[in-house]
């Protein structure tokens, strides 16, 4: 029996030495070099503090790990059924209105707002031919039916940037400008583009919840809430040659649309020229720009209702307003109002800040500028830049045109 007890003894000493050893060591310290390094690298003493303490409490395994990379040309993005889930809406408001939602045909969604009176007013998302889905075509329509089109669908409203990954290939990419270049144009050809569609999806923006639309349906909300995703790239489609991951965060309200874009640089990008946010407008209905300048001061341009085509110049630049106003000296009572909320980022060293162009003999084109034109500025991968704007309708039909303090423009 004493020869057993001693056995057992033996095997049970070794089964513990065995569980020892496989068992892996823990640590309750950052690991060696952690707290100097933090101390080094940040300024914020109470964010040193935090780290120390995340670190106190993880494994010197778990903490020697970095973040995985952001995958690029193929990220994946989870879609959830209420974008309060996930997403931080921008814009969020305290009253939503009733809209409409219509997928017009395969290329075109538009939005209604329903005036008391019967008046409406739609703005619209088109599909360009390389798959990407941008804001559209901006419209009042009276009760009695009569149409006034502010803008069209052709061109841009939202930001484009000219950039590429060397300065000799510097374009214009994302916006109306998807396309991969204008000289090797194939309309079957969906790698010949700088601006890659990868989702969009549609929320109720009062509740949050998901909205399926279907072709030649429509669907009523409380505002409408839309989440986009897509990459700007250059050359052929790979992931080595994303610059850009962008998810844009849309809100249709009554007669406002705002854009919010998060641009994430997946490599090193030079930037020339870039515009933040734009308006094109006939004319007829906004041939008048008042500028509400940052300093508190307002400022009125003037063009022709009718012109000459001059793409190359004619500019009423440096003016350092992240508010304008366009109403028509044949039509006054239309107005929109376009705005940047975060100049400090949007005005990202240049020196047109915004500027209107007497573009051609229909159109004027308001821009709020980006970078500074003439020069190249390489800025570093996993720098975030954030664009926030909104385009804003109002009918004032007591509306008296204001005094012109700079005309601009060719007479005829």
């Amino acid at each position: 029996m004493k020869a057993l007890r001693t056995c057992l003894l033996l095997l049970l000493t070794l089964c513990l030495l065995a569980a020892c050893q496989s068992t892996p060591a823990t640590n309750s310290e950052a690991p060696a070099g952690t707290s100097s390094e933090q101390a080094t690298s940040s300024a914020d003493a109470s964010s040193e503090e935090a780290s120390s303490e995340a670190s106190a409490e993880t494994s010197s395994e778990e903490v020697s790990e970095p973040e995985p990379p952001r995958e690029g040309a193929y990220m994946e993005y989870e879609i959830p059924e209420n974008y309060k889930d996930l997403y931080e809406n921008p814009y969020e408001l305290s009253e939503y209105a009733d809209m409409e939602i219509t997928a017009t045909n395969s290329t075109t969604y538009t939005i209604t707002y329903h005036y008391p009176d019967g008046a409406t007013y739609r703005t619209c998302l088109v599909k360009k031919r390389w798959g990407m889905w941008m804001l559209g075509a901006m419209e009042y329509t009276h009760a009695n039916g009569t149409k006034i089109r502010m803008s069209e669908s052709s061109t841009d409203y939202e930001w484009v940037l000219s950039c590429g990954k060397v300065g000799g290939n510097i374009t214009f990419r994302g916006g109306n400008h998807g396309d991969y270049t204008y000289s090797d144009w194939n309309a079957t050809d969906t790698t010949k583009t700088n601006d890659h569609f990868i989702d969009m999806t549609f929320y109720d923006a009062e509740t949050g919840e998901k909205v399926e639309v279907a072709s030649g349906k429509t669907v009523n909300v409380k505002g409408l809430f839309v989440v986009l995703h897509n990459n700007i790239y250059e050359d052929e489609y790979t992931q080595e040659n994303v610059l850009i991951n962008v998810e844009k965060l849309y809100l249709f309200n009554g007669e406002s649309v705002s854009v919010q874009s998060k641009l994430y640089l997946t490599s090193d990008v030079n930037f020339g020229n870039a515009y933040t946010c734009m308006f094109p407008v006939a004319k007829k209905y906004g041939n008048y720009t008042m500028y509400y300048n940052d300093d508190g001061t307002t400022k009125v341009t003037k063009t022709p209702v009718t012109g000459t085509s001059n793409y190359g110049s004619n500019f009423d630049d440096r003016n350092k307003a992240s508010k304008v106003t366009v109403f028509g000296e044949q039509y006054p009572a239309y107005h929109m109002t376009i705005e940047i909320h975060n100049p400090e980022d949007q005005f990202y060293q240049s020196s047109h800040h915004t500027r209107l162009w007497d573009m051609n003999p229909t159109q004027n084109k308001l821009y709020f500028s980006a970078f500074k034109p003439g020069s190249t500025i390489r800025v570093k991968k996993d720098t975030e830049f954030t664009y926030s704007s909104s385009w804003t309708f109002s009918y004032n039909p007591d509306f008296e045109l204001p005094e012109v303090d700079k005309e601009l423009g060719f007479k005829k």
